[in-house]
């Protein structure tokens, strides 16, 4: 029984937030939202609740109302969280957002018969992609030549279509080229990336078969010497 109820709740389809929203921000958002019981507001109650939002109170008062505005997931508390999203508090825009997102899914959830689950990640996505980073480095510890990174730019938009997938930007430098994909949920994030270091190295072994991947945000040129480290030799014991 407890398996069942386990597969009964995992949603029918994904969606992505298209809004990066940082790692802070997210776990506070759940423990916040956790901390609250479920239950039921009547509509002048939801609306006094968003009235919340435009009164001087504190900032922590702002969120626990956006939070449970999010959860109530009625077109009356869609539409508070809306109002306040034209204008929000500066220090509550990404706050705002992923309320505003999840109180629409659960809104569609009850209006429909496909039950949508939310993803939300550093770096966001459009629809069912999820937006990654990732870098790849020389094999020799030597600069890249023009002709490599063209290389490498062309085997990875092959692949792109291949799977469904869209590049969004290139970053050449001479000691690596970076990339900022969308790719879909059923396409393992490895299987782009390995098979692209697989091609180009067909063509002459020119690239590390070790990178760096993410979702959480583009690296600060300043932190890529430090990462570049950690791919070549290991983190630090």
């Amino acid at each position: 029984m407890e398996i069942q109820r386990i597969l009964e709740s995992i949603p029918d389809m994904f969606d992505v937030m298209e809004e990066g929203i940082d790692i802070q921000t997210q776990k506070e958002y759940i423990e916040l939202s956790h901390s609250f019981g479920e239950g039921e507001l009547t509509e002048q109650e939801t609306i006094k609740l968003g009235s919340l939002l435009c009164r001087n109170i504190p900032v922590d008062g702002k969120k626990r109302a956006l939070s449970m505005l999010a959860h109530i997931g009625t077109v009356v508390a869609f539409r508070q969280i809306e109002q306040y999203s034209k204008s929000p508090d500066v220090e509550l825009q990404k706050w705002t957002y992923l309320a505003l997102r999840e109180c629409r899914m659960f809104l569609e959830n009850s209006l429909g018969d496909v039950n949508t689950g939310l993803i939300v990640s550093g770096m966001g996505g459009i629809g069912e992609r999820m937006r990654i980073y990732f870098f790849v480095l020389p094999l020799m510890e030597r600069p890249f030549t023009s002709l490599q990174k063209d290389t490498i730019r062309d085997e990875y938009t092959i692949l792109c279509k291949a799977y469904n997938s869209i590049i969004e930007t290139f970053y050449y430098a001479d000691n690596y080229v970076g990339l900022t994909i969308l790719i879909p949920f059923d396409v393992a994030i490895a299987t782009i990336i390995d098979n692209g270091i697989k091609k180009c190295n067909e063509l002459g072994a020119f690239v590390l078969e070790y990178y760096y991947v993410t979702n959480i945000g583009v690296p600060d040129e300043s932190e890529i010497p430090d990462i570049i480290r950690i791919v070549m030799e290991g983190e630090p014991e």
